[in-house]
């Protein structure tokens, strides 16, 4: 067999290891394989390529399960299996996707030349795609809806990038071998990929498809396939509805990412870095696969167009790819030469190789690599809340970042209340046209009420799974499809995945019992593996701030009995006790953690922690607050309490939109007032346009953002506001001496080259 380590780091470009993971992985080794398989049929079947292909793929096979599933990394050169790492653990998930596609390129490879290694290959390949049917099969759900969009069912964990990547090894594999099996597989991921777009060219999130079922909009660059895959697919599955999906994709997005600028993420205002080889080489390979699936020239100009990122067309300006020494480097976290990462990992350098094989040959591609732009790139200015002058009132200064769908510019945001006002300043570099947008809390009718409480007991209660000794307090339920932080499309409805806990405490011990309802409890890990199973996870900031998760728990029953393991601490807590029993429709943990162990001094009546909790099903996570619990602002409060009340599940709100609406003005004169209270399930950040377009000279402006709703004791919470000229234009300058322009109108969503 043969590895490729996972990074090298600069300047003696030595082998590192992932810590604690091992030294190399199949997400880089099926990769490298079809790097090889290229260069083979690059020099016909000659030279030490298809060689090197061989033994990788011998390590493709190794890490694949009985039951077609797949293993991530080695630990070692004796060929040692991680077996319970964060990633790398029996999954099909992203690393079997990349093997599977492997053994379809080298499959592809032997068939002739070595009919027996192309059996081997042939043979793991449909036992993968048995183990892909099977996953499928066992998180089936029917279609959700989320903030009032409908959410596609059948993507691969809820996520659009990795199912891309699978149907891409559907598509390769079909093509070869036609059957039935694999054309149902694809066309179930494929016409769930397709229609998971939304926006257009001037409504956000502006044509994407959104990375995952948890959010309706957030997208990241690195492994958004969708492209590709629709166009590869399409054209496999004569498909012009998917081939047409990914051609409105590819126009409407990727070419506002090519004239406006590349980025790292979007979720609500976009993040710019760090920009990565694995981010770029997407977009590359996409525009191929639709120049192939349609016949366009105009797709291998845009390939060739971003791959120019490589050699030096980024904002660093510093290629990226090193033809001497075969490197890729790491990343640009900024703009200029010191921002540039130069180690040269496998994921990196593997991904550059990819993304230009499918360029270097192409005559119309290949002299666009040499672009450069002739003017920096506008893809808009960003105006940041927290940077505005109060006016008026007194702003409240807010501190967040992930909301679990979505994330704070820069951690920060200001919410206006009766009687707020903000001026935002703005300098205008160029007149022009622009679209104003609005980064904004969209808020629900209704709000669910989040304080919790815990009821002292004088006496505690026996940790033996029976809550008859426990206070009669009402119980906290976590089983509605508003709780679901990712995977709703695969959630199975309350009965299936659902729960009930109480809180209870006294002088030693903080005391949770939880009903789980599940009809069949699995557990195959111990400790820190238990993650991979049937688990009740809390999540605690002691100091009642919700500034950081200082303790991070799970509650296991395993196959060395009830555990107790604590994520900060990488042990079991010190100190703790749990039972496990099952119950009518389910099991039941109950647990005594000690306030020693929690970072807590002795407590009393009144005290306050930051509290979450959660549990994990197939393809998704639901817990209490339905926000991201790792991110400490999102914990509920948790009040420790004498005798518990029992409180109203929602908290009443005006449910007029206009209860809570923003007011924004542009140099004295009102742009838009914005009706806020507008969503149909949660409150959730959200980027809105404003008005017409606007006619704006060079110079100085000034933006004021009021409160304007009619409910008093409303609050609205402004993130900032996006700038974005229209259209979006970009120029770049060839070796031969000529320019090619191109020109993003959003308004029509389309994309003119000129040269």
């Amino acid at each position: 067999m043969a590895i490729v380590h996972i990074y090298s780091e600069a300047p003696a470009y030595r082998w590192v290891d992932a810590s604690g993971e091992g030294i190399t992985a199949v997400d880089d080794i099926a990769r490298a394989v079809l790097v090889y398989l290229d260069l083979g049929r690059r020099d016909q079947g000659g030279g030490p390529a298809l060689e090197r292909a061989r033994l990788l793929l011998e390590t493709v096979l190794y890490l694949q399960t009985a039951d077609g599933r797949y293993y991530n990394f080695l630990r070692d050169r004796v060929g040692t299996i991680n077996t319970d790492g964060p990633t790398s653990y029996a999954d099909w998930g992203w690393w079997a996707a990349r093997g599977q596609r492997a053994l379809v390129a080298g499959y592809e490879a032997f068939r002739t030349a070595d009919p027996a290694f192309a059996a081997r290959l042939r043979a793991a390949y449909e036992k993968g795609e048995a183990a892909l049917d099977r996953a499928l099969t066992e998180t089936a759900a029917t279609e959700s809806t989320l903030h009032g969009v409908r959410q596609p069912a059948g993507l691969i964990k809820g996520g659009t990038d990795v199912s891309s990547l699978a149907l891409v090894g559907l598509a390769e594999w079909y093509r070869l071998e036609p059957n039935d099996t694999t054309r149902r597989i694809a066309f179930r991921l494929g016409q769930a990929v397709s229609e998971s777009g939304a926006g257009d060219g001037l409504t956000y999130p502006f044509g994407l498809r959104p990375s995952t079922t948890s959010s309706t909009a957030f997208w990241h660059a690195w492994g958004g396939h969708s492209v590709e895959a629709l166009a590869r697919a399409g054209q496999t599955f004569a498909r012009e509805d998917w081939i047409a999906a990914a051609r409105d994709e590819a126009e409407t997005w990727y070419g506002r990412l090519l004239t406006g600028g590349m980025i790292r993420e979007i979720g609500v205002m976009p993040r710019r870095y760090d920009q990565i080889a694995y981010g770029q080489a997407p977009i590359v390979l996409g525009y191929a696969a639709l120049a192939e699936a349609t016949g366009e020239e105009r797709y291998r100009r845009l390939a060739g167009l971003a791959a120019a990122w490589f050699f030096g067309d980024n904002p660093a300006g510093v290629p990226m790819y090193d033809p001497a020494t075969g490197r890729g480097f790491d990343g640009i976290s900024g703009g200029n030469a010191l921002r540039v990462n130069r180690n040269a990992g496998a994921e990196s350098t593997i991904e550059a190789l990819l993304a230009l094989q499918a360029v270097a040959d192409d005559q119309v591609a290949a002299p666009l690599l040499a672009a450069r732009a002739v003017e920096p790139t506008n893809g808009g200015l960003i105006v940041e809340a927290e940077r505005g002058r109060t006016v008026s009132g007194d702003p409240r200064y807010g501190l967040q970042d992930w909301t679990g769908e979505a994330f704070y510019s820069g951690g920060r945001y200001e919410a206006l209340g009766s009687g707020d006002s903000l001026a935002l300043p703005v300098t205008i570099a160029a007149p022009g046209t622009y679209d104003l947008y609005l980064a904004h809390l969209r808020q629900a009718a209704s709000a669910r009420r989040l304080d919790l409480e815990a009821v002292h007991v004088p006496i505690p209660p026996t940790i033996d799974g029976d809550a008859a000794d426990w206070p009669d307090a009402p119980p906290i339920a976590i089983a509605s499809a508003e709780q679901v932080l990712r995977g709703a499309s695969s959630w199975p409805g309350p009965e299936r995945a659902g729960m009930e806990l109480r809180l209870a405490w006294d002088a030693e011990n903080l005391y949770v019992v939880v009903d789980v309802h599940d009809p069949e409890h699995t557990q195959p890990g111990v400790g820190p593996d238990v993650w991979r199973g049937d688990a009740v996870w809390l999540y605690l900031d002691s100091t009642g701030q919700r500034t950081r998760v200082d303790k991070k728990l799970t509650l296991a029953q395993t196959a060395s009995g009830p555990q107790v393991w604590d994520w900060v601490g990488q042990a079991f807590l010190a100190g703790a006790e749990l039972a496990w029993v099952e119950v009518p429709d389910g099991y039941r943990y109950e647990a005594a953690l000690p306030w020693a162990s929690l970072n807590r001094q002795i407590p009393e009546a009144g005290a306050r922690l930051g509290f979450e909790a959660g549990l994990g099903f197939a393809g998704g996570f639901i817990d209490w607050t339905g926000t991201d619990p790792d991110t400490a602002s999102n914990l509920a409060p948790l009040t420790l309490v004498d005798s518990v009340a029992e409180a109203p599940p929602t908290v009443a709100r005006d449910p007029r939109p206009e209860a809570v609406a923003v007011r924004v003005e542009l140099d004295g004169r009102t742009v838009a007032t914005l009706p806020e209270r507008v969503s149909p399930d949660r409150d959730y950040l959200w980027l809105d346009r404003l008005g017409d377009p606007l006619e704006l000279a060079a110079g100085e402006h000034e933006i004021v953002v009021s409160f304007a709703g009619l409910d008093l004791a409303g609050e609205s919470v402004i993130d900032g506001l996006w700038l974005i000229p229209r259209p979006l234009a970009r120029a770049w300058l060839l070796d031969d001496g000529s320019q090619v322009r191109l020109t993003f109108d959003p308004s029509s969503g389309l994309l003119e080259w000129t040269q």
